[in-house]
């Protein structure tokens, strides 16, 4: 760096020397009229505008006049600029030690007034840097959290756009940040220019904002429910369903305890769009109500969307959520009724995380008494909007609460399967009971499943179709069913049970209840007579089956909740000699008979909500919030306790059972819900 030594004589008559890359030149304040005695404070700089030196410190000094305390300032105040003292006192010099490369800051010192002097670091010797990303960028309203643009560079920056309707900010910057579009004109393509450093050595690059053009909104579904008759349930009538909409083909619907109503207190003339005519009216028991709207198609693509309708409830009494496959539930937030019994329009806008094809609505109430119903009316789904994000995935990657930890690596000696099914009404395709059968034992290990309103869509009890699992060989299954028509050899010698009661035989024992999956001569219901869902149980005139069936009305006997109910029934070997032959008849063997180790004890256990929490996974709830009971019977007790009332004799926690079983079961669920012994009373 060249250095020049300049002497100059400033206003108050005495000499300033100085040497260095920059000219000195003193700007006093008018005010001071080159009396240093006067009573008014000034301050001063005296250096004049110079090049930050890298190399020699000294050169970076700022001399300041004043008769009165300074304070350093620089312009922008938000630059990385370091100074040395930041303050003083009368006559004085502080450094600049230290400002972002290839930028231009504004120095000075406060006191009364003075101009600051400019000082200038060069870049480095690559020169400015700048980058902008993306290239281009796609505005999405709803997503206010994707419309960024990231500036990379070594200097300051200033950015830019000719179309003043894209709203941007901040407009200027040090060093690398981001912009955010805050709003873009729809259907337009605008240019944001960035612009690094200054003069020749300055660098400028673009990024190209698109918004798509507004498109009018698609209705995928509407249902006003007609104008048919009154005060029917919406169960057993079909007038009310008056769906339309470009998804509404495919829609169905699963109702219990709504009544549709067509009287005047509909919502004619309440709020906006209002059809009036019929409504449905939903009554408050949390435990058996709800309206679902089933496998609504949505526009391929399509992830922003509004639901609109009218109720006459606020948003505690009902709750709404929606899902994908009527399997995992979200909620959605809205603003019902400010006050009950008035009717109100309610919209809520909603954004998917991924696209799904279907679409599930559901309406239930939380359990809060109402005189007149929880009342409702036009229904109605149409793209665009959006707002609180949903994610419709199935769960998350929960693995299915009721699966026991051996599900994906059982011993070479078991087999593990899923049996789907098909619901009756609804014909959604469900999982009906997953089950682990010992090829060796020849009976099973255990048999979980999920339990639902929407498995009891059928009626009736299939007459005995009892069939070999066509998932498994015939020759690792108990032969305890027909091969072919006037086949007897379908049962096990009853050894054991005529030794221990004197008579008796062994009779056949859903773990998956039939009436648990009712539908005469349906699918649904025939594949739980199968083997590997099927467990050796002493008949009369042993106690077993009474003590067995008091455990299936406690867990399942009553109301099914509108959650989802976690049941596992099994058993467990203590004696491998315990064996009896199948494919018997009265104790005459056939050809197909083999050995098959007979169950010394079993068990039933079940997980619950305590209360309704539709969408929340049981694998995210707290022991607090969880109901859990098991079951430990041994298969050939001659307990007396066979009234429901004895129950409790043979509660036992789920932890017990693990520990005997030597694997985890319901390995989601905190293991304090599972250390403790379950109430009967919260079951009964």
């Amino acid at each position: 760096m060249k250095q020049l030594s300049i002497l100059f004589r400033g206003t108050l008559g005495f000499p300033f020397p100085v040497s260095g890359a920059f000219a000195l030149c003193l700007l006093l304040l008018a005010s001071c009229g080159g009396d240093d005695s006067s009573d008014e404070g000034y301050a001063a700089i005296e250096s004049a505008s110079f090049t930050f030196d890298e190399t020699t410190p000294a050169n970076n000094a700022v001399r300041v006049i004043a008769n009165t305390g300074w304070q350093v300032f620089w312009t922008p105040e938000s630059a990385a600029v370091r100074v040395e003292p930041v303050s003083g006192s009368g006559n004085g010099v502080f450094y600049v030690r230290d400002m972002p490369k290839g930028a231009s800051v504004q120095v000075g010192v406060r006191a009364a007034s003075g101009k600051p002097v400019t000082v200038t670091r060069a870049a480095d010797a690559v020169g400015v840097t700048l980058s902008v990303a993306p290239a281009e960028l796609l505005y999405d309203p709803a997503s206010p959290a994707s419309n960024v643009v990231t500036v990379t560079t070594n200097a300051s920056w200033k950015a830019a756009c000719p179309n003043s309707a894209l709203k941007f900010s901040p407009a200027s910057g040090t060093g690398s940040a981001t912009i955010t579009i805050a709003d873009a004109p729809a259907g337009q393509r605008t240019t944001l220019t960035v612009t690094a450093g200054e003069g020749s050595g300055a660098k400028t690059a673009t990024c190209v904002i698109v918004r798509n053009p507004e498109t009018p909104a698609e209705t995928v579904f509407s249902l006003d429910f007609g104008n048919g008759a009154g005060g029917v349930w919406a169960g057993a009538n079909q007038e009310w369903k008056t769906q339309t909409g470009t998804g509404a083909s495919t829609v169905t619907y699963a109702v219990n305890n709504v009544r549709i109503n067509n009287d005047n207190y509909g919502s004619a003339g309440k709020y906006s769009g209002a059809s009036g005519k019929a409504y449905a009216k939903m009554f408050y028991n949390a435990s058996t109500d709800y309206f679902v709207i089933q496998d609504i198609s949505l526009p391929a693509g399509q992830t922003n969307f509004t639901l609109a309708f009218g109720a006459i409830f606020p948003a505690d009494d009902v709750s709404l959520t929606v899902s994908a496959d009527g399997a995992v539930w979200k909620p959605l937030v809205y603003t019902g009724a400010s006050a009950y019994n008035t009717w109100t329009g309610t919209a809520v806008g909603f954004t998917l995380a991924q696209p799904v094809p279907k679409l599930w609505i559901r309406l239930a109430p939380t359990g809060t008494e109402r005189a007149y119903g929880l009342n409702f009316d036009d229904i109605r789904l149409t793209t665009g909007g959006g707002g609180q994000q949903v994610d419709l995935g199935t769960g998350a990657g929960l693995r299915w609460a009721e699966l026991p930890s051996n599900f994906e690596t059982p011993s070479s000696d078991q087999f593990v399967h899923t049996t789907w099914t098909t619901t009756v009404s609804g014909g959604k395709r469900v999982r009906n009971y997953t089950y682990c059968y010992d090829k060796r034992r020849h009976n099973p290990v255990w048999v979980a499943y999920p339990h639902h309103r929407c498995y009891l869509e059928g009626s009736g009890r299939s007459d005995e179709p009892w069939a070999a699992d066509p998932a498994l060989p015939e020759t690792q299954q108990a032969k305890i069913y027909p091969s072919s028509a006037g086949d007897v050899y379908q049962y096990w010698v009853a050894d054991l049970v005529t030794g221990r009661y004197g008579s008796g035989y062994w009779s056949r024992g859903h773990l998956c209840m039939s009436r648990e999956r009712p539908g005469k001569g349906l699918e649904i219901n025939m594949q739980t007579f199968r083997p590997t869902n099927i467990a050796p149980q002493a008949a009369e005139p042993s106690p077993f089956g009474k003590i067995w069936g008091n455990i299936e009305e406690a867990i399942s006997g009553g109301a099914i909740p509108a959650d989802t109910l976690y049941i596992v029934a099994g058993c467990y070997y203590e004696n491998d000699g315990w064996v009896q032959k199948d494919a018997s008849n009265n104790g005459a063997l056939s050809s197909l008979s083999k050995d098959c180790v007979m169950p010394t004890h079993q068990f039933k256990m079940a997980v619950r909500k305590k209360t309704v929490q539709v969408g929340k996974p049981i694998q995210e709830c707290t022991a607090d919030e969880l109901e859990t009971i098991a079951f430990w019977v041994e298969t050939l007790t001659t307990s007396a306790a066979t009234e429901k009332s004895q129950l409790g004799q043979f509660i036992v926690p789920i932890s017990e059972i693990e520990s005997k079983m030597r694997m985890k079961f319901f390995p989601g669920i905190p293991d304090a819900a599972k250390s403790r012994a379950g109430t009967l009373s919260a079951w009964y």
